[in-house]
């Protein structure tokens, strides 16, 4: 497809799609996304953000260790497609998956050192790029996003 041709379909999605929540918020979050990604690439983590959940929830549970399924319950995700991520987190050297010393059939999930250190500069990168974008509004743009967000948030939740 040509330059040209390229901008044109651009534009007609954009003024028809970006009128609509749905399709704003999401393109929002791929963008945050792909910015994250790459700045964590650049720092030489094999991370991508959609590991990111499970490893603040496991990070946040601190010394309870959760199971595979508490986990998923909690991610609202099924059970499969975390132990998939787990997998990869593991291997990659993030977490430990140890068995339960009361039940045998669950598996706990532990983060190892280097995976506590790169929740921590997970959470540092986050907040430099959120520092970013958001240093481009005024703090009265900010505020009204925010509660905004939060009222939609809060509808969906229902």
């Amino acid at each position: 497809m040509t330059g040209t041709k390229e901008d044109e379909l651009k534009e007609k999605v954009s003024e028809r799609m970006g009128r609509l929540l749905i399709f704003t918020t999401t393109h929002v979050g791929h963008l945050l996304a792909r910015k994250s990604n790459r700045e964590l690439s650049r720092l030489g983590f094999t991370l991508q953000i959609e590991q990111f959940p499970i490893l603040f929830t496991t990070y946040f549970s601190g010394d309870d260790l959760l199971s595979q399924q508490e986990i998923a319950n909690m991610l609202q995700k099924d059970k499969s497609g975390i132990q998939r991520s787990l997998r990869t987190l593991e291997r990659d050297g993030y977490l430990r998956i140890v068995p339960d010393d009361i039940d045998r059939r669950k598996n706990l999930i532990q983060l190892t050192p280097a995976g506590k250190m790169v929740v921590e500069k997970v959470i540092e990168t986050a907040e430099t790029i959120d520092k970013q974008v958001t240093d481009q509004l005024t703090g009265e743009e900010l505020d009204s996003f925010l509660v905004t967000l939060r009222k939609i948030s809060a509808l969906l939740e229902k």
